[in-house]
């Protein structure tokens, strides 16, 4: 990396470090979930659930314009395999969780950027301990231990312990709608036995995750975030 990139990194390790566990990205969606704010807001296209996942459609329009003037935030979710969008809004914090609600009762609570919870996705991520995965972030990378959480045939927890590993992809400028960030990406790549899969995570300068992609269930797929 050139001296820019490495101050970049600087820069986001100790915003995220300095801060302690913090929240940056939460969500929810599944058919129709935050399709009146998607409305309100401007949102000039949709899709459903029952498309195609190889025909997932590019995000929405969206009138910005409109968004900065509620003054509140909102983040733009979408579940890629069931091709939706909505626009989700903060409910709660509790301790270093945050958790982030449609306006049909879909929650996803994030610790530090990391997903550790979701409930009315199905199959829901039923919690999760994203520990390593943070102190592993906060040092510029590393090995980690990751748990999910997730519920049986029988409604019976069974836990999942994944061995990870959290690398520094790269710098890069990403567009959200008409803001553009300067980022540093980070890589969690994680496996048990047979099963794998890549959480990926762009922090801005101030530590925030101002967007990133991270495995729900193996079942739903991917949740994809954007911080407006």
């Amino acid at each position: 990396m050139n001296g820019i990139h490495l101050a970049l990194l600087g820069g986001a390790l100790a915003a995220l470090a300095a801060c302690g566990p913090r929240y940056e990205g939460s969500s929810e969606i599944v058919t129709g979930v935050g399709q009146g704010l998607l409305a309100r807001f401007g949102l000039d296209g949709g899709s459903s659930s029952t498309a195609p996942a190889a025909e997932a459609t590019a995000a929405p329009a969206l009138d910005m314009t409109a968004l900065a003037a509620d003054g509140r935030e909102f983040i733009l979710a979408s579940i890629p395999s069931r091709d939706t969008f909505a626009l989700i809004q903060p409910a709660g914090q509790n301790g270093p969780e945050r958790t982030w609600l449609s306006e049909d009762g879909i929650s996803v609570t994030f610790e530090s950027g990391m997903l550790v919870a979701t409930r009315g996705l199905g199959p829901d991520l039923m919690a999760a301990d994203v520990s390593g995965t943070v102190a592993a972030m906060r040092q510029g990378g590393g090995a980690a231990t990751r748990v999910h959480e997730y519920l049986d045939g029988n409604d019976q927890i069974v836990r999942f312990d994944y061995s990870c590993r959290v690398d520094v992809a790269g710098t890069e400028e990403i567009a959200i709608y008409d803001r553009t960030y300067a980022s540093v990406k980070f890589t969690e790549s994680c496996e048990r036995g047979s099963q794998a899969f890549t959480n990926s995570y762009w922090l801005d300068e101030t530590g925030v995750v101002r967007k990133s992609r991270q495995l729900i269930s193996p079942p739903v797929g991917y949740l994809d975030t954007n911080r407006l």
